[in-house]
């Protein structure tokens, strides 16, 4: 198997985690397969089209990192394709922002597995959190402020930048619980509403509205009953339309959780292409 077929195959796991994540329903204000959420602009179809275009970035990304090590060159690099997705997205979206913040955080998860295949979650975790610390020169060009910095600037709130320079810590959390039923994915993701700080919540509302959000999830996800048959799941779900709020935040961090748990567990065995032994860095 060639390295670029190894390439592909990563990026096949990075765009299936994103269409399982539209795909997979039901999620209170998000888009799903069938509800458009709190969304007027999207649909489930436009997500797909939108992780189709971003393949060839993570394709790219095993192409730049495969046997290197984080350093402020390889951030340069990442972010420039990032932002050549970003492009890319907009394209196939029409304007729609569908898959800004997965383009960050799959992009450092696909980066951190090509810079060590061998590495468990956690220390991918990790290592997307070092590449995420690097200040990337780029962003020097970028004006408008995202989401996250509104917050943080307006409630002292990192968004997904925080998020991913503290190694996923939403993502570690939910690789701990045991993730094989429907129900555990739901309460999974209920886990990430009742924790996340999703800027995208507060930009449609305020920050009372998610801390309402974060209270209602928690109760539903610590409750002992399915959560298809407690009868608050479909409050919180009403809750998300009436006042128009969609988690997004969560949706990027329940899709790159669904990317770790599908990644092979050790390194694809046809890949011959470096000696991964040699690759060293200080986590």
């Amino acid at each position: 198997m060639t390295a670029v077929t190894n390439y592909q195959k990563i990026a096949d796991l990075a765009v299936a985690a994103l269409d399982w994540e539209v795909d997979f329903t039901p999620k209170p204000g998000l888009v799903d397969a069938i509800s458009n959420g709190a969304h007027q602009d999207m649909d489930a179809a436009l997500f797909h089209r939108s992780a189709a275009s971003l393949h060839d970035y993570f394709v790219q990304l095993g192409a730049v990192a495969e046997g290197r090590a984080p350093n402020d060159l390889l951030r340069e690099q990442i972010g420039s394709l990032g932002r050549t997705a970003e492009k890319r997205m907009f394209a196939a979206t029409n304007g729609v922002n569908t898959h800004k913040g997965a383009i960050w955080a799959l992009g450092l998860l696909v980066t951190a597995y090509w810079l060590q295949p061998a590495a468990n979650s956690a220390q991918l975790l990790a290592i997307a959190g070092q590449l995420a610390r690097i200040d990337d020169p780029g962003n020097e060009s970028v004006t408008k402020q995202t989401y996250g910095q509104q917050a943080q600037h307006q409630y002292g709130i990192g968004g997904a930048q925080a998020e991913a320079q503290s190694n996923f810590p939403h993502i570690a959390r939910l690789l701990e619980l045991p993730l094989t039923t429907k129900d555990d994915w739901l309460r999974a993701l209920l886990t990430l509403y009742a924790t996340v700080d999703d800027t995208n919540v507060i930009h449609r509302s305020d920050l009372a509205t998610l801390r309402f959000l974060q209270q209602q999830a928690k109760r539903i996800a610590q409750a002992s009953e399915p959560v298809l048959k407690n009868s608050e799941f479909a409050g919180l779900a009403d809750f998300t339309i009436e006042k128009n709020i969609s988690p997004g935040g969560s949706a990027d961090l329940f899709a790159a959780t669904k990317f770790l748990k599908t990644l092979p567990k050790q390194d694809l065995a046809e890949r011959s292409v470096l000696d991964y032994g040699k690759i060293t860095f200080q986590l």
